[in-house]
């Protein structure tokens, strides 16, 4: 390894220390910013417990963009209608699994906090990285979903699906908790936690773009161009 490569490999490492902990502490102010107006258990996060919540909230809107692509990307590649039955079927069951995982989660967490097992802080972060991962359940539903609206019945009862079963889990991703849990996740990270890790959502995307003029003359032959 050459120096410059070691000094290029070097500044990438440096930038990327320092962009994380700005990433998850822009986080954190979006919480404080947008906390619910619950003074008395607010005043019991302690940073570090915020902090975790940004970090915890982060990483599950990355994992998540992730594992969206990729499983859009398995739907297109898919050759056949039997094929693409197959992947939506994988990704359906994975999806509802990971679900019940979640329920089972919440429902530890909110036992523990009825007993005093652990802090509100703590609480609230736990709930905030669920509640993140959830709205990306909800969205790679969405996928599956979009994606048996286009292959014939048949298809997909050929390995335990339909449509209906997969809005229904779908639903259920969305209503996982309550709105008392949302607004728990809120009150620590912000009113989008959850939303895509991307730069843009889609709809804060353009959508009418001038196309470029077109030149639709002939090319020029080498008597025009020389002038005669």
């Amino acid at each position: 390894m050459n120096r410059t490569t070691s000094i290029t490999l070097a500044a990438i490492l440096v930038v990327a220390t320092v962009a994380i902990p700005l990433a998850a502490a822009s986080v954190v102010s979006r919480g404080e910013a947008q906390a619910e107006p619950d003074a008395d258990a607010d005043t019991e996060i302690k940073p570090g417990e915020r902090f975790a919540a940004a970090v915890g909230v982060q990483n599950a809107e990355i994992e998540g963009d992730v594992s969206e692509r990729a499983f859009a990307a398995r739907i297109a590649n898919a050759e056949s209608n039997r094929t693409k039955a197959a992947v939506v079927a994988a990704g359906v069951n994975e999806t509802d699994a990971r679900m019940t995982d979640l329920e089972d989660k919440l429902a530890d967490l909110n036992e523990s906090r009825e007993t005093g097992a652990i802090s509100e802080g703590r609480y609230r972060a736990a709930v905030a990285t669920t509640v993140a991962e959830m709205r990306s359940l909800e969205r790679r539903a969405a996928t599956a979903e979009t994606a048996a609206a286009e292959l014939p019945p048949e298809a997909l009862a050929a390995h335990g699906i339909d449509e209906e079963s997969i809005r229904t889990l779908r639903e259920r991703a969305g209503d996982l908790g309550g709105p008392e849990t949302a607004a728990v996740a809120r009150s620590i990270a912000g009113d989008d936690v959850g939303g895509s890790a991307g730069t843009e959502h889609d709809s804060e995307r353009p959508t009418d773009i001038p196309a470029e003029p077109r030149d639709d003359r002939p090319p020029r032959t080498d008597n025009e161009t020389n002038g005669n």
